[in-house]
């Protein structure tokens, strides 16, 4: 009897061990290809191996990066349902308990909570106008939303990325307004963030007071401590330019001897700026198919660029021979001014940042 009993056990747990690899390496294909219905499949299939909750919670987490926001609920009840791993149905439980946040206690905002994130991603990419007028839509048609602040957020950041600073400092005030508990916290350092980039330093500094978490605080006092080092910087560049404005001005007029001899030699167009507008008429035409920020600050700079070579040429071209000394001279006092009207081009639309960025980790990081 007692071999009886061995051999019977002994058996079934050979079963057992059968299905669960069996199971395993459903699993992990299924996986692999990422299919929702073969996971979901897995996991109604009886009996049930150690692979079933993790079936259905795999096949939520898939459900929900899709946007089907009602499948994934689905599935994660199917997961605490048949949980054997006390781990995984908490992690379950607080999944539901977080798409309960996003698409309703009964789903009743799958569709939009569905919309709201493939909008997010289309606006992302290519140009964002149309993604973000129909995320406007939605944002306005559904005040009830409970995302709605999140929203405004990404409606926020796609104007700034698109360069109309005023139209997202509008969809961020709105967020600001429409957030509430614990919303708060993701929002408030989001808005904090972006009167930084706005240079609005006053009103980031109120904002940033009212952030509650610690470290977000401490990084948004940094971030601010740099924009007004920046701001300084600015100030003084200004007062740099000013002054080789003034300088250039009272050198013309001595060498031209009067005002309408200044006239006459800014009338004729010196030869670097014959050399120079066509090739920076092309990098403006290049980078005004992408980015319309980086594309402002290539079409300031191309600007300051000819402004530099009418002056400077100007100023040369009575000047027969050139000494040296004034020369190295000339030339040193023309790279400051274009280096510090290129700095303020990129950073008034924060270009400065991915300049930075772009430096630091290369162009394949962006």
């Amino acid at each position: 009897m007692r071999r009886l009993a061995i051999a019977v056990f002994v058996l079934a747990c050979g079963r057992a061990w059968a299905d669960d690899a069996s199971a395993d390496r459903a699993f992990r294909d299924a996986e692999a290809r990422g299919s929702i219905d073969a996971l979901e499949a897995l996991g109604a299939e009886r009996p049930a191996t150690r692979w079933t909750d993790d079936a259905w919670s795999e096949a939520a987490r898939l459900a929900e990066r899709a946007g089907d926001f009602a499948r994934a609920r689905r599935d994660l009840e199917q997961a605490v349902a048949t949980a054997t791993d006390e781990a995984l149905a908490r992690r379950a439980k607080a999944e539901l308990a977080r798409l309960a946040a996003i698409a309703g206690a009964s789903g009743e905002w799958a569709a939009v909570a569905a919309q709201h994130e493939q909008l997010v991603g289309r606006i992302a990419h290519g140009d964002p106008k149309p993604a973000l007028r129909e995320l406007e839509a939605i944002v306005d048609a559904n005040p009830r939303y409970p995302r709605a602040a999140l929203a405004m957020l990404a409606i926020g950041r796609g104007w700034e990325r698109d360069g109309d600073a005023a139209t997202a400092r509008v969809w961020f005030e709105r967020a600001d307004r429409a957030a509430t508990g614990a919303m708060r916290d993701q929002v408030g350092p989001e808005i904090a963030r972006f009167l930084i980039r706005d240079g609005s330093l006053d009103d980031a500094r109120r904002a940033i007071a009212e952030v509650h978490d610690r470290g977000v605080s401490d990084e948004l006092e940094q971030s601010l401590a740099r924009a007004e080092a920046r701001r300084t910087l600015r100030w003084i560049l200004w007062a740099i330019l000013a002054a080789i404005v003034a300088a250039a001005v009272v050198t013309l007029r001595r060498e031209a001897g009067s005002w309408r001899g200044v006239g006459r030699r800014l009338v004729r167009l010196p030869s670097e700026v014959w050399f120079y507008v066509p090739i920076a008429l092309v990098l403006v035409g290049v980078a005004w198919t992408g980015n319309p920020i980086v594309a402002r600050a290539v079409r300031a700079i191309a600007i300051i660029g000819t402004i530099v070579a009418w002056i400077s040429g100007a100023m040369l071209a009575g000047v027969r021979p050139i000494a040296f000394r004034r020369a190295v001279l000339h030339a040193a006092v023309a790279a400051i001014a274009v280096l510090a009207a290129t700095y303020l081009a990129i950073d008034r639309d924060r270009m400065i940042d991915l300049v930075v960025e772009t430096w630091r980790s290369g162009p394949a990081a962006r």
